[in-house]
């Protein structure tokens, strides 16, 4: 009797064995690294080895499967011989009348279910559940014993592991790594949940947001057009130079001789107030072109992830953006790059002007020159964005679409938009009022969106 309860007792270990071994699998891969990161930063002596193991999951997956089978095969071998041996001698002891063979069926199927219901509740099914539901937790219990038993089995664990790989080559199916990577898509619907579940602030949130579309904007499409451009002729009279440099409010000015065009170097403001205060309002054009700036001329489809570090490595704020015939097509400033991370950066000489400004219901006042993605996110519905780069401003999205320059007061209707051109400047399309036409029932919505598809 001695020697059953000894082999129950080690059926009963080989259960919570195995379920050591799930609960382990299911943490490594549930937990979340950044957790075990801050924990271990901290100084958490259990968390450290947690680390290790996340750091080497396809290895600690390994051996977690080993383990599982391992305990498996021993509970078949071990936990069923010992129930058939107990429930045998419960038949003789209760002088149960049946042939030898019979009691041998019936205890070999009794033991099997008991073994199999142990198996799978206490060795499976508990042990996950509380795996997923405290993965932080259970991953640190089992650090220290996973990475003894891995460095028992390395050997094996290699071998397995080598031979897996192996077969999978001759099937030319590449091994894949077990960690789990996230796409750009699902990092950033990740975000979203964070910042709608109050885990992020919405501020953050606009940040991070930014970040993902921040490499994929170019200097064509934040710049300040030409015609928006603030710039100085350098052969205009030099009084009239030095009123537009003070009336300006910007820090740094293009200068062009004959046509914008043709810019020649950039005048910073706080360095000709500076020499005009300090020779006492006597300037001449030679003073002035010693101290002009040289200007730094970039393409309109750099990205500005690239630029913003060349602005650092040669410590520029302002680029000229340059079209394909080398003439000006607007310009770029360090704080053009920065708004696209951080949002509308307002100082005291900005224009506090809305892009987008609500006059009434379903109707918008909009500047025309400013950026399509911009706007966008202001209106009821997104007006349609070029992916090839063909206009990136509202007033090009209506030259596009038009294929004609329009007129003040000129009305027309797109994507779902009532166009009223309220403000000409020359030929220069600048304010634009937008009234939003709902659609009108479901037809109207599967319609339109079998017109997306």
């Amino acid at each position: 009797m001695d020697s059953d309860i000894v082999r129950l007792l080690l059926a009963l270990f080989l259960v919570l064995l195995n379920g050591f071994f799930v609960a382990a699998e299911f943490s490594i891969v549930k937990v979340r690294y950044s957790q075990i990161q801050i924990k271990a930063a901290e100084g958490d002596s259990m968390a450290k080895q947690a680390e290790h193991i996340i750091k080497h999951l396809d290895e600690y997956l390994s051996a977690t499967q080993l383990g599982i089978t391992l305990a498996s095969l021993a509970l078949g071998w071990v936990g069923e011989s010992a129930m058939h041996h107990v429930i045998d001698n419960l038949f003789h002891s209760l002088n149960i009348n049946f042939s030898e063979s019979t009691v041998t069926t019936i205890s070999v199927v009794i033991s099997f279910l008991i073994i199999t219901v142990m198996h799978i509740v206490f060795g499976e099914l508990i042990p996950k559940s509380i795996a997923i539901r405290k993965a932080e937790a259970t991953t640190m219990a089992t650090a220290v014993p996973l990475r003894v038993f891995y460095t028992v089995f390395k050997p094996f664990i290699w071998l397995m592991n080598l031979m897996s790989n192996g077969v999978l080559r001759l099937m030319k199916i590449h091994p894949a790594s077990e960690q789990e990577i996230h796409s750009t898509e699902e990092l950033q619907l990740l975000v979203k949940q964070s910042a709608d579940s109050g885990e992020i602030e919405e501020e953050n949130y606009e940040i991070i947001k930014n970040a993902f579309d921040f490499t994929d904007h170019s200097a064509k499409q934040i710049m300040v057009p030409r015609q928006n451009i603030t710039s100085i002729d350098f052969a205009d009279d030099l009084n009239e130079i030095i009123n537009k440099i003070m009336d300006s409010g910007y820090s740094r000015i293009p200068v062009y001789e004959n046509s914008i065009d043709n810019i020649i170097g950039v005048f910073y403001t706080k360095e000709i107030i500076r020499e005009f205060v300090k020779r006492k309002g006597v300037l001449s054009h030679e003073d002035l072109s010693e101290l002009m700036r040289e200007s730094f001329f970039v393409v309109g489809s750099k990205k500005i992830s690239d630029l913003l570090k060349i602005f650092q490595q040669k410590k520029q704020h302002l680029a000229i953006v340059i079209d394909e015939f080398g003439g000006t097509e607007g310009i770029i400033t360090l704080e053009d790059i920065l708004e696209e991370l951080v949002g509308e950066i307002q100082d005291e000489e900005d224009d506090e002007e809305k892009l987008v400004d609500k006059v009434g219901p379903n109707t918008f006042w909009v500047k025309a020159t400013q950026p399509l993605d911009e706007i966008n996110e202001s209106l009821p519905k997104k007006l349609t964005v070029s992916e090839e780069s063909e206009y990136n401003t509202l007033a090009g999205f209506i030259l596009h679409a038009l294929e004609d320059i329009p007129e003040e007061n000129q009305e027309f209707d797109l994507e779902n938009y009532h166009f009223k051109i309220l403000k000409m400047n020359n030929k220069s399309v600048e304010m634009v009022e937008l009234i939003y036409n709902e659609p009108n029932n479901i037809v109207d919505d599967i319609i339109e969106k079998l017109g997306e598809d």
